[in-house]
């Protein structure tokens, strides 16, 4: 009598990426309403690439409509600054202003927020990465997250669909989504840039990080908001700081 053996189960797919087959629309689309999803389909690859170029070419596309208006606001904070300067004669403020006109229209200036943007992919994605494996004892890949931040810049899209028509409204880069909207022209930079920066979608960006720490480094997702929160509010506080010696970063 021949012996009856059980068929050998077939190997079941690599846990770590479960949703390799979600593509790129797939994952952009669940970034939105299911994010856990695009982070758990996030592999050991250079999708960040792609990733950053598209944010840049969103970036650069959102700006061309409002380059008056960040012309002339960017003219008026450097006015402001050297009014504060007496010491400085009406020819040295004229050649200063001269050249800030003149930046505009480079070509090259069109680099300096894409140029931006990929060195703060890489080098959040290195806290991320921190926080996750070092501060929570999670374990996950340096190339994961960096696609999983690159991911979240994505939040690019909504936020120039939202903001570029009211800057348009407005005839100023001044507008707010968020605590910035309880300041005023006379409140003073540290307070006015610490503010501003607790408006809608830098704190969704801050969110889908935490959640891509959880996922992709297995910790818990209330300590990896907690962790990724408290990071990027001592990058707040700096970033209010150097606004207040008359510095300001897009980060």
């Amino acid at each position: 009598m021949t012996e009856m053996t059980a068929p050998t189960p077939a190997p079941s797919a690599p846990q770590d990426e479960p949703s390799a087959e979600l593509g790129f629309v797939g994952k952009l689309w669940n970034l939105y309403v299911n994010p856990r999803q695009t982070f758990a389909a996030v592999g050991r690859n250079h999708a960040w690439i792609i990733l950053w170029l598209v944010v840049a070419a969103v970036s650069i596309a959102a700006y061309m409509p409002i380059k008056p208006i960040v012309q002339k606001d960017q003219i008026a904070r450097v006015e402001e600054q050297l009014n504060r300067n007496p010491q400085m004669s009406a020819e040295q403020r004229q050649e200063i202003l001269d050249r800030v006109r003149s930046q505009f229209d480079n070509p090259l200036y069109l680099l300096f927020v894409p140029v931006t943007q990929l060195i703060v992919v890489v080098i959040v994605a290195g806290i991320l990465l921190f926080i996750g494996n070092i501060l929570l004892g999670g374990n996950t890949s340096y190339l994961k997250i960096l696609n999983a931040y690159a991911w979240t810049m994505m939040v690019a899209i909504p936020a120039s669909i939202v903001t570029v028509p009211l800057a348009m409204a407005k005839g100023s880069m001044d507008v707010s989504l968020g605590l910035g909207a309880l300041t005023s022209p006379e409140t003073g930079a540290f307070i006015k840039t610490l503010l501003s920066s607790f408006e809608v979608f830098a704190l969704w960006q801050v969110w889908l990080s935490s959640l891509a720490v959880s996922v992709l480094a297995g910790v818990e997702s209330g300590k990896a908001f907690a962790s990724v929160f408290t990071a990027w509010v001592i990058w707040v506080l700096i970033k209010s700081g150097l606004a207040m010696l008359g510095l300001s970063f897009g980060m």
